[in-house]
């Protein structure tokens, strides 16, 4: 495990990217297109291939798709990157059910996403989830697992410790101050990375976290690396630039698209040759001319 835990903080410092799952016309998953992408991250030199809840669309995927996409995902990536996948929703005898399936099929981790309706987990129950998971296959969690409270990083340390270290790293989707508590307190056990914008990994690098997750790298990966270059040099003039010049305006662009910056992020896909823009319905999909504007706000900031 401790291997694997290197190879996990190693891969996660620095940018990572996820998979946005694309759809053919008619509503199908165009694998096709995942394994180009898949292709495209590991030769532009990113190490784990990486399924999210969100990004990959698993709130309109079927059971079978999400498994699907999980063993197409791994044998795609063919032991080149390491692979996270995810489940959506499952309750925890079906999350371990999936994780084995998951750990058979090859996936390095697993990022279980929990149920949580009408904030009816308790603390004790979220921790049994992680722990019942965790004995299958290794885990990333998200963060908050209970809102941006206190109790969210308890569990996720009592997690790590009553694991055994199966808990290997932290996605974290708050993107607010107490981001800040959490990293602090779990970067020196697992990777933190985190979600969203480059600034987000700003709020929480001085904290401990490792990397962060990059849209733009998922077409346009030497700005990325530009950025994180820049981190390592300590040259923040060139990093906070790309952030004030380049990642702000690009999500303005993505966040004044009809259907928001997920529809956004499907018609710049399309732009480079990653399947279609579509998405399955009710979900709205870019039209030409909805595309076309897109494209010159992309060339103003040297993105396409």
């Amino acid at each position: 495990m401790q291997e694997l835990s290197l190879r996990v903080r190693n891969a996660l410092s620095g940018p990572v990217c996820s998979i946005p799952t694309p759809f053919t016309s008619d509503g199908e998953i165009d694998f096709p297109a995942i394994g180009k992408m898949i292709d495209f991250q590991i030769n532009a030199g990113f190490q784990m291939i990486f399924l999210t809840p969100g990004n990959s669309h698993y709130n309109c995927l079927r059971d079978k798709e999400i498994a699907e996409l999980c063993r197409f995902t791994v044998e795609a990536t063919d032991k080149r990157a390491l692979t996270c996948v995810c489940n959506f929703f499952y309750g925890t005898k079906d999350t371990v059910e999936f994780g084995r399936f998951a750990k058979e099929c090859g996936a390095d981790l697993l990022l279980p996403f929990n149920p949580n309706w009408a904030n009816s987990i308790t603390q004790e129950s979220i921790l049994e989830y992680y722990l019942a998971a965790a004995k299958v296959i290794p885990l990333m969690l998200i963060y908050p697992a209970m809102g941006t409270t206190p109790a969210s990083t308890t569990v996720m340390e009592q997690a790590f410790e009553q694991s055994g270290g199966r808990i290997l790293a932290v996605k974290d989707d708050s993107c607010t101050p107490a981001s800040r508590r959490m990293t602090w307190a779990l970067a020196d056990r697992c990777a933190v990375f985190s979600g969203g914008q480059k600034q987000h990994f700003l709020n929480i690098q001085p904290y401990g976290a490792t990397g962060f997750l990059s849209t733009i790298g998922m077409f346009k990966p030497e700005v990325t690396w530009k950025f994180w270059k820049a981190m390592q040099a300590g040259d923040m003039k060139t990093a906070m630039d790309i952030v004030a010049n380049v990642d702000m305006p690009f999500f303005d662009a993505l966040l004044k698209c009809p259907g928001s910056f997920d529809a956004g992020i499907h018609a710049i896909m399309e732009m480079y040759g990653f399947g279609k823009r579509c998405r399955r319905a009710p979900y709205y999909n870019l039209n030409d001319k909805e595309v076309e504007a897109l494209r010159n706000e992309l060339e103003k900031i040297n993105l396409i």
